[in-house]
C-alpha cells in the first residue's frame, strides 16, 4: 500500500511560491519580492527568488514587516523584466502556496495587467491543508506551524524563505499522506476526514483484535478507544491513559463485540476521554457498559482520598495537544459535548471574556444552580478521576470570585499555566 501511495504523490511536479508586496489589492500594490522552490519525489530540487522595483513607495509597515526597503530594491529588475522567467519556472507544475487565496490571484492580476496568459496550473494550499490535518488548531500561520513541525524559518514574511519553510512543510504532509495510505491525487486537495494526524481507524475486514491490541502495545500517548458497529453505531468509548498497560480492558471490550471500525484519537486532557465515555454512556451494550464503568472507577479512585463533589469546581482548564491551546470547562454549565478551544497568549482576552460571560450566564440566567450534563452514574468516575494528584501543568483550577475581582491575575495565571507546559506528547510532530 505505501509503495502504490509513494507512486502516487512521486508522479506530481510542485512549485511552492510565496510573494512579498507593497499591500493586498493587486490593482493598485505590486510585487516586491518573489520565492519558487521545486519538489519533485519529496525532495526540493530547484530554487529561485527575485528582488523587484515595485516602482512606486514601500510603505513603512511593509518595510518593517519584510525588512525590505526601498534602497534595497532600487537596482532591481522591474517585474516585466523578469515574468517570462518567473512564468517559465513554474511551467506546468502544481503551485503551492501557504495562502493560494493571495498569492495565485496577486501572480495572475500582475501577468493580465502585462497582457500575458494567466496561469491555470492546479493549485495546493498548505494552509488549507493543514486545517484538514489538524482540525483543532487555532492557528495555522506559516511561522507558528514551522515550530510545530521542526522546520528552520528564520526570516519570515521574506519570500525566498517562506517558500522553502512552505516546501518544507508540503514534504512534511506529502509524506503523513503516502504513510497514512492515499490512494488517489484528489485526496492531496479534498482530504477531509481521511488524513487527519490526531487519529487512525481500524477496520475489522482488515484487522483481527490481536492486531488491534498490536497496535496498542507500542502506544505511550493518552488516547479514547472508539469501537463502532454497524453504520457507525457507536458500541464503546474506552478513555485510555496508558495504552500500552490498558490491553486487558481493551480485549475484554472487544471480546464477542462486533466492531466494524475502531477510530484511535490521541488525547489531552484527559479528562475530555472521561466525557466522551460519559456521552455515549446509554449506547453501549449493557454489559460493556457495567465492565467498564466498573474499570474506570477503580482505576481513577484516588487511594485515602475523599473525592470532591464537582459543586467545588468552577472552572478547569486543561492543556491541549497542539502547543500553546488549552481548553476550559465551565462547571457552572458544563455541556461535555461541547468544547471551548483557545489560544494562548493571543486569545487570552477571548478566554477571559468567555469565563465572565459563563460567570454572568450562571448568576443572572441560571440564579446560581448549577448544571451539568454528565449521567448520574458517570458522576462519581469524574469526581474521583479530579481527586487524583495531577501534575501542575495538567490542570488549573479557577474560581469564579477570583476571576471576577482580579482580572489581570487571572490572566497571569492562565499565560503562566500555558508557558510552563512541558507537552511531551511532541504532536503533530508526533502523530498517529
Amino acid at each position: 500500500m505505501e509503495k502504490q501511495s509513494a507512486q502516487i504523490v512521486d508522479e506530481l511536479n510542485f512549485c511552492v511560491l510565496d510573494l512579498e508586496t507593497t499591500g493586498g489589492n493587486p490593482k493598485k500594490d505590486k510585487i516586491i519580492e518573489i520565492g519558487m522552490v521545486k519538489v519533485r519525489k519529496r525532495e526540493i530540487v530547484e530554487e529561485k527568488s527575485f528582488l523587484i522595483n515595485p516602482e512606486i513607495p514601500i510603505p513603512d509597515f511593509i518595510q518593517k514587516l519584510t525588512r525590505i526597503s526601498q534602497k534595497s530594491v532600487k537596482d532591481s529588475p522591474l517585474i516585466e523584466d523578469v515574468i517570462d522567467e518567473i512564468i517559465d519556472f513554474i511551467g506546468d507544475d502544481i503551485i503551492v502556496a501557504h495562502n493560494t487565496s493571495f498569492d495565485v490571484p496577486f501572480i495572475n492580476g500582475v501577468i493580465k495587467t502585462l497582457k500575458k496568459e494567466e496561469l491555470k496550473n492546479k493549485v495546493i494550499c498548505t494552509n488549507v491543508m493543514t486545517k484538514h490535518l489538524i482540525p483543532d488548531i487555532l492557528n495555522s500561520n506559516l511561522n507558528y506551524m514551522s515550530r510545530l513541525f521542526n522546520v528552520n524559518h528564520s526570516k519570515a514574511h521574506r519570500a525566498h524563505d517562506d517558500a522553502t519553510a512552505t516546501a518544507e512543510l508540503l514534504i512534511i504532509y506529502l509524506n503523513i499522506f503516502v504513510e497514512k495510505g492515499i490512494k488517489k491525487v484528489n485526496q492531496l486537495y479534498y482530504p477531509r476526514n481521511k488524513f487527519e494526524l490526531d487519529r487512525t481507524h481500524l477496520a475489522s475486514k482488515d484487522m483481527s483484535t490481536e492486531d488491534v491490541l498490536d497496535f496498542l502495545k507500542n502506544k505511550k500517548s493518552s488516547v479514547t478507544f472508539t469501537i463502532k458497529g454497524e453504520r457507525g453505531l457507536i458500541l464503546s468509548v474506552i478513555p485510555l491513559m496508558n495504552p500500552s498497560e490498558e490491553l486487558e480492558i481493551v480485549r475484554e471490550t472487544l471480546k464477542d463485540l462486533k466492531w466494524k471500525v475502531i477510530t484511535i484519537k490521541l488525547l489531552r486532557p484527559f479528562i475530555e476521554g472521561l466525557f466522551q465515555f460519559n456521552n455515549h454512556f446509554f449506547k453501549y451494550p449493557e454489559d460493556k457498559r457495567e465492565l467498564l464503568l466498573d474499570y474506570l472507577l477503580t482505576k481513577y479512585k484516588a487511594p485515602h482520598e475523599e473525592p470532591k463533589p464537582l459543586a467545588q469546581y468552577d472552572f478547569i482548564l486543561g492543556n491541549h495537544l497542539i502547543a500553546d491551546q488549552v481548553m476550559s470547562y465551565s462547571f457552572l454549565h458544563l455541556n461535555t459535548n461541547s468544547k471551548h478551544l483557545f489560544k494562548i497568549p493571543a486569545q487570552k482576552k477571548k478566554l477571559y471574556q468567555h469565563l465572565n460571560s459563563q460567570i454572568n450566564r450562571f448568576e443572572n440566567q441560571h440564579k446560581g444552580r448549577r448544571k451539568h450534563l454528565i449521567h448520574q452514574e458517570v458522576v462519581p468516575l469524574i469526581e474521583n478521576y479530579l481527586s487524583l494528584p495531577m501534575k501542575k501543568e495538567d490542570y488549573l483550577c479557577l474560581n469564579r470570585k477570583n476571576i471576577r475581582q482580579d482580572k489581570e491575575g487571572t490572566i497571569k495565571i492562565i499565560e503562566s499555566f500555558v508557558r510552563e507546559d512541558q507537552n511531551n506528547f511532541n504532536f503533530p510532530t508526533d502523530h498517529l
